[in-house]
């Protein structure tokens, strides 16, 4: 009677042990992306940097998508 009980314990163990390891790999690797990744992408840049896009509706006529992916060519950026 004791043999089914051991054999259940065991299975006990092995289980708790497997979800504590996947709670932590799970935190590990949430910590590790939030330490990736910048607190604020959006931010006004610091010293001399400077932001490359401009704002607005992106309606401009003078801007057709042509022109766009041809100054991209041109200058790379």
């Amino acid at each position: 009677m004791k043999q089914p009980m051991n054999k259940w314990w065991e299975r006990l163990q092995y289980t708790l042990l497997f979800l504590a390891l996947t709670v932590f790999v799970h935190s590990f690797f949430g910590w590790f992306h939030n330490w990736l990744k910048p607190s604020d992408p959006y931010k006004v840049p610091e010293g001399r940097a400077s932001k490359v896009f401009q704002t607005g509706e992106g309606n401009d006529p003078d801007s057709s998508p042509g022109d766009r992916l041809r100054l991209f060519y041109w200058i790379g950026e």
